[in-house]
């Protein structure tokens, strides 16, 4: 056939009646291009298909990447951004200490001391890489191990139940206070522990930094805090156990707290020990026996402790001092005048006797045992903003100071500081009672009048006093019990002494009351209103502050000074060690009194502790044998009772009652209530300041008196002592008084001088003894009865059998020869009668101690 066809041939065909199938012949297709061709064409789709993926993931990869530079270069600069001098501060406690480099408490924003980590034990260290981070020696500030670990278990879990923050990373979050929980936060928290890591170092001095800035709970910041806190031992001597405790309170402070909640504490810290023990810090044997041991926390410490008034006192001062900027930053060495020895007997003594005087029969008010079950059971059902009521019961407060300086040596201000903050040393205000009396008698010996100055003792009407009521007679308190005797005529040595009312009133009021206030206020007391014009100031009337009145009293062992204030703080230093501030400390410029007047009311009051009310300090609550001077004070109805004494160094005050006048009980007298607690604080105060003997000023006349009729004493001031059994004898009543020059004092005893004597001059026996009055004897000579006056079975004045007395027979005065038996010329007087010798005559009764008296010679002598 031929290919060269018409178009008509193709139409004739076309146009027929059956159709016709037109055949192609095409050459036959090889599989192997075929093959080729589907492998070359899915090739192309794959590589077009990848490298549109990888184009896309390019894209993804260069649009996150700059998301991600976006996002993180804000975090990066921020961490940057922070000072890295900051991290090595912190916030450090300032520390109180007392006089004898005894740490007393800390004012703190956060409680912490810093450590070297040379002194930290490593069973605390090991406890602690073991639980928090025990790659901290192999990463660079961030375990992405550990990251990746966080995230895996949070995927399983499908919440995040494990951290992944290094010690380092905790260590910025702590520094710059990064606590926000954001990815952001975390972000910011990688760069900043990675900077760290660069700029610190040293992983020792990381670890360091960290110890010191981490919070344990119970308000301890830092290792050696917590370790002080809670076990109440230095960081270096933490036990496996101790440091276990501690290591897993680190994640949750508040809830792992081994002192709030013991068994969480004790669960967590099972968990450290398996960690130790995996990672072979500690071994089999060990973990398994920390695990059954117990943890025993020491009761916490500062203001909820002893010592809480004085903490508080110097945290306030020094907050005035330096601003409560400063103190929060701390770091401050705050040394006080605080003895801690004396100040935990003072506490204990006042506790110890409070609750005493609450177990007296007839005690009828709340106690400190029932007010503190009661607060409990108001605490259970209690509001958060409830507050309990201010507390009832019995009070007491101490002060102790220098005499010289004013420096608090004690001070106790209440009974319990938790109960109430009122400090009654500083703050409160109460009658000071017969406390008060020693001043109307420095008022009146300022005015002229001297320890032998008679006074009566008698009943005095109450309308002259106005205490207790308008009729009647005045009440005698003062001697402190309720067998008073009237004396009738009584020195003023012995009215101050045995501490009587009427007589001391009856002084005042000669004196008068501007006299002896003015006198009170010089020496510090405070007198408000109208009072100050009435006889009842006589008797304390007027409300005095502790700190007050006892900074009045350090006039009579300083010889009529005072210090200028009282001080609490010897010195503040700073975190350099240098001192910033130190008080102006010394006495007042001017006297209160003179020497002798501060002398006189020293040796009356030492007194007191043999004849008068604070005898029962020697006589049963074993005060020791030292120097010392005091006065009781019990004010009218048993309100208030004082007790103020002194040694030559200190003075030490005591007081008890109540914030609101009530009767404490009937018959509370302040040497049954506050002298024990006096005694026990100054037997302690007496081994470290050491009491010295009240010396007379230099100046002052050494006269001797009767102590019977205050006058000068004469040859015969003796008394007869009855013995018993018809024996009697015979004893000097004479004391020596040491007055300022010019007192005037002419009388020779009344009571005891014989008649026909006169007193011309007063002579200084042995050129620098007692004065003594020299006399001039008149030729009488005295009849004695020799024979029987009266006949009968009674005879009272032994006139039968008339007792032997001596009788001068007229001899020859001749001069002894120098050199003869003492080698001394006797003196006569110019009738050639022997004036005087030395004898000693002892005394038979306990309170009159011997005395060097002198007494006529004895010459030829002739018995009836």
């Amino acid at each position: 056939m031929s290919d060269n066809h018409s178009d008509n041939d193709f139409e004739a065909i076309g146009s027929g009646d059956a159709p016709v199938e037109a055949v192609i012949d095409l050459p036959p297709l090889d599989d192997t291009a075929v093959r080729k061709a589907k492998r070359k064409r899915r090739i192309i789709f794959w590589f077009k298909f990848f490298g549109f993926c990888f184009v896309l993931c390019l894209m993804v990869a260069i649009i996150g990447a700059a998301g991600a530079f976006f996002y993180c270069k804000p975090r990066y600069d921020l961490a940057h951004s922070f000072d890295m001098s900051d991290i090595g501060k912190v916030e450090v406690a300032s520390r109180i200490f007392d006089r004898n480099g005894q740490e007393l408490g800390r004012i703190f924003v956060q409680n912490r001391r810093p450590v070297s980590l040379d002194d930290v034990s490593d069973h605390f260290v090991n406890a602690l890489l073991a639980a928090e981070d025990s790659r901290f020696y192999e990463h660079d500030g961030v375990d992405y191990y550990g990251i990746l670990r966080a995230v895996y278990y949070a995927l399983r879990s499908k919440e995040w139940n494990q951290g992944a923050s290094t010690i380092t990373q905790q260590l910025a979050r702590q520094t710059f206070e990064l606590k926000d929980r954001t990815i952001s936060r975390k972000i910011t928290e990688i760069f900043l522990a990675r900077r760290i890591e660069k700029e610190v170092g040293s992983k020792q001095k990381i670890l360091e930094l960290y110890i010191n800035k981490i919070y344990f709970g119970s308000g301890y910041y830092g290792i050696a805090s917590a370790s002080e806190g809670y076990f109440g031992k230095d960081p270096a001597r933490l036990s496996v156990v101790e440091g276990a405790t501690l290591a897993a309170a680190v994640p949750n402070p508040y809830h792992r707290s081994p002192r709030s909640f013991p068994e969480t504490s004790k669960r967590w810290r099972n968990h450290v020990l398996n960690r130790m023990n995996a990672e072979g810090f500690i071994d089999d044997d060990t973990s398994t026996r920390s695990k059954k041991s117990e943890v025993r926390t020491v009761a916490k410490g500062n203001i909820t402790g002893k010592s809480a008034f004085v903490y508080e006192n110097v945290r306030q001062e020094v907050i005035d001092l330096l601003g409560y900027e400063a103190v929060s930053k701390g770091g401050f060495h705050i040394h006080t005048t605080i003895d801690g020895d004396i100040q935990a007997v003072a506490e204990d003594a006042l506790k110890e006797q409070l609750g005493m005087i609450e177990q007296h029969p007839d005690f009828d008010h709340p106690t400190l045992a029932q007010y503190k079950k009661e607060k409990a059971a108001f605490r259970e059902n209690a509001l958060p903003d409830q507050k309990f009521a201010a507390p009832k019961y019995l009070q007491g407060a101490i002060l102790m100071i220098d005499n010289r300086t004013g420096a608090v040596i004690t001070k106790v201000g209440g009974r319990d500081f938790n109960d109430s903050m009122f400090d009654r040393v500083s703050q409160g205000s109460r009658p000071t009672g017969t406390a008060f009396k020693p001043f109307v008698y420095a008022a009146a010996f300022e005015k002229g009048f001297f320890p032998g100055t008679i006074v009566e003792d008698t009943p005095m009407d109450t309308r002259q006093i106005m205490v207790g009521g308008t009729t009647g007679i005045l009440g005698e308190w003062g001697p402190e019990n309720f067998e008073n005797v009237y004396e009738n005529r009584i020195t003023a040595r012995v009215a101050l002494a045995k501490s009587k009312n009427a007589a001391s009133v009856r002084l005042g009021q000669k004196v008068g009351t501007e006299e002896v206030v003015q006198l009170a206020e010089s020496a510090g007391l405070v007198f408000k209103g109208n009072l100050k014009k009435f006889n009842a100031t006589f008797l304390g009337r007027n409300p005095s502050s502790p700190e007050d009145l006892c900074l009045a009293y350090t006039i009579f062992p300083n010889s009529g000074r005072r210090p200028r204030d009282t001080h609490i703080i010897s010195n503040i230093k700073d975190g350099d060690g240098n001192v910033i501030y130190t008080p102006d400390v010394g006495l007042r410029s001017g006297p209160v009194i003179d020497e002798f007047t501060a002398y006189q009311i020293s040796s009356i009051l030492q007194d007191a502790f043999k004849e008068g009310p604070a005898a029962k300090a020697t006589r049963k609550y074993g005060l020791g044998d030292f120097p010392v001077a005091g006065k009781t004070g019990t004010e009218y109805n048993f309100t208030d009772n004082w007790f103020v004494g002194y040694t030559s160094e200190v003075t030490c005050l005591v007081w008890a009652g109540f914030d609101q006048s009530k009767t404490i009980y009937p018959g509370a007298f302040s040497s049954d209530t506050v002298l024990p607690v006096w005694t026990k604080v100054m037997n302690t105060a007496a081994k470290k300041f050491e009491p010295r003997a009240f010396l007379p000023p230099p100046e002052a006349e050494q006269v001797e008196i009767c102590l019977r009729s205050g006058e000068l004493a004469s040859d015969d001031c003796y008394e007869t002592i009855d013995k018993g059994n018809g024996i009697s004898s015979q004893v000097r009543c004479t004391y020596i008084e040491y007055l300022r020059p010019g007192t005037n004092l002419n009388q020779i005893c009344h009571i005891h001088g014989r008649g026909g004597r006169r007193m011309p001059t007063l002579t200084r026996v042995g050129g620098d003894g007692p004065i003594r009055p020299t006399f001039v004897v008149q030729n009488a000579e005295p009849v004695f009865p020799i024979a029987p006056t009266i006949i009968g079975t009674d005879d009272p004045y032994n006139s039968v059998a008339p007792v032997l007395r001596a009788r001068v027979a007229p001899v020859v005065v001749e001069e002894e020869e120098e050199g003869e038996e003492d080698g001394e010329e006797e003196a006569v007087d110019n009738n050639g009668i022997p004036v005087a010798r030395p004898v000693i005559v002892e005394t038979e009764e306990e309170d009159l101690p011997a005395q060097r008296v002198r007494l006529p010679a004895p010459r030829a002598i002739e018995f009836d």
